[in-house]
């Protein structure tokens, strides 16, 4: 197949964006022709995927004039379209999605001029798009360029949650966006069953029609990165055990949550904690962490280039999340033989660790269960083996092999997803719809 993988920015090079990468280089060694397409073509992660072997077409869809107006009239055409489509459109209309859809176009400027002329003139079988503003914009475009290529969008998140916890407009207007546009997918891609619900309850459409296909996590490389060795002080081995967390400083993550339950560990016994991270929220911790008597426990020694090298040798790996996708960190941590504690938060944890086989599930927001889980799991961890091998359900290969059955299904039918909910080899356990 000839496809398309459109995202705005590879630059972060964490967790979407190494899935992506992943993905789209697994599809390149099968022997399909992948071509990434970007509004930001900078970063290391897109260097590597320029390299011969990668397999990978990069292209960027910057836009200057007169393409960027070439792309706002585009733009304007497409508002046209659903204000009249609007008295047929299902659950919100016009009136839901008008504001942030003209905010998006004003305020970020798509490029729905470069995209669609790639569409027209490549004419690849599918384009899929990841993330929450590129499924939007690629969803624009497809109004502008149909033709026999399709369209589908993957959702990274779960989306109610994110909304519902969302400070800006246009995290709080994602749903209504997409109860407009998404039924006019071709497809709809989701990385864990509980996201794919959320999206089935937010769009309307059909549990059947979104295929859930896990991260690709698990490689045997990582094995390699964890048994690298840690110039932290605390990891050298003899001392007090230590508690790992990893991600972004903000509200998703909930990290004030983890300091509370930590500092009712800590008043229990010896123990310390690090969060891999970084964000605007790192001095709110710090500060909390003083309140609460625990600084001289706590290290925040921001994002490291190899975290699987402080999973394994970390005593525990906690997820205190308020909401997921499916959180890779926790895959991760996993594939190097660590103890994990996570909140059963939506979604994604309790499908990882199958209810609980795997390690312990607490509620969200409640430090005090968070800090007994934590307890347990250093007085009596789970044998590294059997972690590691429930890591290795979480495969590239897996994974891969997931969308070429999809891509493959949706360009061969021209039709949605319809063949009931399908996992790509992946842990099971999972309900049927």
């Amino acid at each position: 197949m000839r496809l398309a993988i459109y995202v705005r920015t590879l630059k972060s090079a964490r967790g979407a964006e190494r899935v992506i990468a992943s993905i789209a280089r697994g599809l390149a060694a099968r022997g399909h022709e992948v071509e990434l397409l970007l509004e930001e073509d900078d970063g290391w992660l897109v260097e590597d995927l320029r390299q011969a072997e990668s397999g990978v077409a990069v292209r960027c869809l910057k836009e200057a004039w007169p393409r960027k107006a070439l792309s706002l009239l585009a733009a304007a055409y497409v508002h046209l379209a659903n204000l009249l489509s609007a008295a047929v459109a299902p659950r919100g209309g016009w009136s839901a999605s008008a504001k942030p859809l003209l905010r998006m176009t004003l305020r970020d400027r798509p490029p729905l001029y470069s995209l669609s002329r790639f569409v027209r003139r490549e004419k690849p079988d599918a384009v899929v798009s990841f993330l929450n503003y590129p499924n939007m914009v690629l969803l624009m475009a497809a109004r502008v360029c149909r033709g026999r290529t399709r369209f589908v969008v993957n959702v990274r998140n779960h989306i109610s949650s994110s909304a519902r916890n969302g400070k800006s407009k246009w995290m709080r207007s994602v749903p209504s966006l997409m109860r407009r546009f998404f039924p006019e997918a071709d497809g709809v891609l989701a990385p864990s069953l509980g996201v794919a619900q959320d999206v089935a309850e937010i769009t309307g459409l059909p549990l059947s029609d979104i295929k859930v296909i896990h991260n690709p996590v698990y490689r045997e490389e990582l094995l390699e990165l964890a048994a690298e060795p840690v110039e932290h002080r605390w990891l050298q081995g003899g001392a007090a055990p230590v508690v790992v967390a990893a991600g972004k400083f903000k509200p998703q993550k909930d990290f004030p949550t983890l300091l509370r339950a930590f500092a009712r560990l800590r008043s229990q016994r010896p123990a310390r904690l690090i969060i891999l991270g970084e964000g605007a929220g790192k001095a709110q911790l710090l500060a909390l962490a003083e309140d609460l008597g625990i600084a001289d426990d706590l290290d925040l020694p921001g994002h490291v280039r190899n975290p699987y090298a402080y999973f394994s040798k970390a005593s525990v790996f906690v997820l205190s999340s308020a909401f997921e996708g499916l959180p890779n960190a926790l895959i991760e941590a996993l594939a190097c033989g660590c103890a994990v504690v996570s909140t059963d938060c939506p979604s994604g944890p309790s499908e990882i660790l199958d209810g609980g086989a795997y390690g312990r599930l607490v509620p969200v927001g409640d430090p005090e269960a968070l800090a007994a889980a934590l307890d347990a799991a250093l007085d009596d961890p789970p044998a590294r083996d059997r972690l590691i091998e429930r890591a290795r359900t979480f495969s590239l290969e897996n994974s891969v092999a997931g969308y070429e059955r999809a891509l493959a299904e949706v360009v061969r039918s021209g039709q949605p997803l319809r063949s009931g909910l399908g996992l790509s080899e992946g842990p099971g356990r999972l309900p049927s719809p």
